[in-house]
């Protein structure tokens, strides 16, 4: 079983956006770029620029922050450093490009490749404790809607911790770039539109580490250890919980269309919701005991939005 400080540390990283905040609503331009659900080994620090999302003690594989109302973030576990550069770009007669990526210190001739292929990209490598210094250009903040995919695991190669996106060329405007940027510790995907500026590197500031107000609840050893909530009604779950008299409220989830993982956070409510509605998963508080928080959507999705999938996936016990 993976011991359960590795499992709140997947948890804890998956996408989330914070409610009253640029990108915390389900119909913003942010919410619509949710980072995909990869597990890193390791998470790095947050992003620079402004953080619609913030993690929360980090919040697979992904160091969210960075201005994703505008592109997308990911964490250190995708990368393979000590390697030679390895990926693959394809392009289909729709004008669709195909990225497949297992490591990337050749940032120059990956940009060469794409806008070989029509993509208008700058992609650029940042060494470790470095960023691009901001502003670049300016951001586009209503990004169309498939204009390239959030990073996902490429199937069959979980363990290399490679990863791959799809990228539209039909849907660029003019005078519009895809800005890559790629480090030891994250990656981000913005899109900005006239001119781009170089990538500047200057020290990656020192960030104060943001102590979490719940945990997992169902692994062992915590409130709800033996319970599986995932992926079952309220209707089915609050019996026990009331059962064994815990205090519940209710987060309610803000999820990206296409459901690639991770999820906003909207409010969080204290009096009930509909028998009906889906919990993905349960959060104990660490500094309140015997209160639960779970995280519930009214209608169900295709996978649990909270693991990218199965949770079995995600954590073995």
């Amino acid at each position: 079983m993976k011991n359960t400080d590795d499992i709140d540390t997947i948890t804890r990283s998956l996408a989330r956006v914070e409610p009253g905040r640029p990108g915390g609503h389900a119909s913003d331009a942010g919410a619509r770029t949710l980072l995909a659900s990869i597990t890193a080994t390791e998470p790095g620090p947050p992003a620079a620029r402004p953080r619609p999302y913030r993690p929360r003690r980090l919040f697979l594989g992904l160091a969210v922050a960075a201005t994703l109302a505008v592109g997308i973030v990911v964490g250190q576990g995708l990368l393979r450093t000590g390697v030679p550069p390895s990926y693959a770009v394809t392009k289909d007669s729709d004008g669709v490009v195909y990225v497949k990526l297992r490591d990337f210190h050749d940032a120059a001739g990956l940009t060469r490749q794409l806008k070989e292929l029509n993509v208008p990209a700058i992609v650029d490598y940042v060494p470790a404790g470095k960023m691009c210094r901001e502003p670049r250009g300016t951001h586009v903040e209503d990004i169309p809607r498939g204009l390239y995919s959030p990073p996902e695991n490429i199937p069959g190669e979980e363990k290399e911790r490679g990863w791959q996106m799809r990228i539209d060329t039909k849907l660029f405007k003019p005078g519009q770039t895809f800005v890559w940027t790629i480090g030891e510790t994250l990656t981000t995907t913005i899109l900005m539109t006239g001119p781009v500026g170089p990538c500047v590197l200057e020290d990656e500031p020192v960030r104060e580490e943001v102590k979490p107000d719940y945990r997992l609840a169902t692994t062992k050893g915590r409130s709800l250890a033996g319970f599986r909530v995932d992926e079952k009604t309220v209707g089915e779950v609050l019996p026990e919980l009331r059962k064994r008299g815990m205090k519940v409220t209710f987060l309610l989830m803000e999820i990206a269309p296409g459901n690639p993982g991770g999820f906003g956070e909207g409010p969080t409510r204290t009096t009930p919701v509909g028998d009906d509605w889906v919990v993905w998963e349960a959060e104990e508080s660490i500094r309140k005991p015997g209160v639960i928080r779970l995280l519930v959507t009214d209608k169900r999705y295709d996978r649990n939005p909270v693991y990218g999938g199965p949770r079995d996936n995600v954590i073995k016990e």
